[in-house]
């Protein structure tokens, strides 16, 4: 009886085993896997498409591959090798692309603006000159190119150039240290001042100012350029522009920039269409509270 129940018993398994067997290749045969790309990394808006598929090429990760069931793929997924080649050539991602998403068509834009040397940008007698600041003193980022902006610089300047009216207001020198080599002492007085106005900005960062008669922009549908992450959240968009400014100016105005990115602190301001330069006087500590300070607080 215990052999026979070993028998029936095996044969209960072997019965179970193989209609299991069964389903799971009906399942098989009905599903269709796909081999997909997907972006390694976070691809930004404007990557060229070059650049991926070298690194792709050389073994990097940039551009993952992996295979997933065809109808869990997008319309438009890139499915071959030689499909990954011909849409990222000469195309650029036409909206940030989540790490993890997978490729496809709608997400690459082609290269198709003639790109105009700077140079052939540049007024006759004019120049390009290009300065950085932080996004406090670049106005957080909000200038564009064919804005204008006005320079603020502050200095120390030296006691013995100071005008007649300004005499006696001078920080006293800062005595040199115990066996340092000594030095003649110059007391200086901070000053702050408008140093240039109304200066063109030529670009942004690596965005040029556009021609007069130049179309409009044309945006990119969110909806179709993977710019979520692969649970569908958002990407997190990035604010503000570039605090790197090409300004156009002429020969003079360049050194007076060079002098005082190199002595001083250099604030911007962001001007309107319709601004017109103001000649001010200036601020030092005895008129910073509007009016003479000496005068204030002694009555003289």
């Amino acid at each position: 009886m215990l052999l026979v129940a070993l028998v029936l018993a095996g044969l209960a398994a072997w019965a179970v085993w193989n209609y299991l067997q069964n389903v799971e290749n009906e399942i098989v045969e009905g599903q269709e896997i796909v081999e997909v790309y997907r972006a390694g990394e976070a691809i930004a808006e404007g990557t060229d498409g070059a650049i991926l598929l070298s690194d792709f090429n050389s073994g990097g990760t940039l551009i993952t591959q992996s295979e997933d069931q065809a109808e869990d793929v997008p319309v438009g997924a890139i499915t071959t090798a030689e499909q990954l080649n011909q849409v990222l050539t000469d195309r650029v991602a036409a909206g940030p692309i989540a790490a993890g998403s997978i490729l496809n068509e709608s997400q690459w834009a082609s290269i198709t603006v003639n790109v105009v040397p700077l140079a052939e940008e540049i007024p006759s007698g004019k120049q390009a000159m290009t300065i950085s600041t932080d996004n406090i003193r670049g106005i957080n980022g909000f200038v564009e190119p064919g804005d204008r902006v006005n320079m603020i610089i502050t200095l120390d300047i030296p006691e013995d150039l100071l005008p007649d009216e300004l005499a006696g207001i001078a920080e006293e020198p800062v005595a040199p240290e115990e066996g340092a080599p000594a030095a003649e002492a110059v007391a200086t007085v901070t000053y702050t001042r408008f140093v240039l106005q109304g200066l063109p900005v030529m670009a942004t960062g690596r965005d040029i100012r556009p021609e007069e008669d130049a179309p409009d922009t044309v945006e990119v549908d969110p909806e179709t350029t993977g710019d979520t992450t692969p649970e569908g959240e958002p990407v997190e968009e990035e604010l503000g522009n570039d605090t790197t400014f090409t300004l156009e100016v002429t020969p003079e105005q360049a050194e007076r920039i060079a002098y005082a990115t190199e002595n001083g602190s250099v604030w911007l301001t962001l001007v309107p269409g319709d601004f017109v330069e103001v000649e001010t006087t200036g601020v030092t500590t005895l008129n910073l509270f509007g009016g003479n300070l000496l005068d204030d607080i002694f009555g003289n």
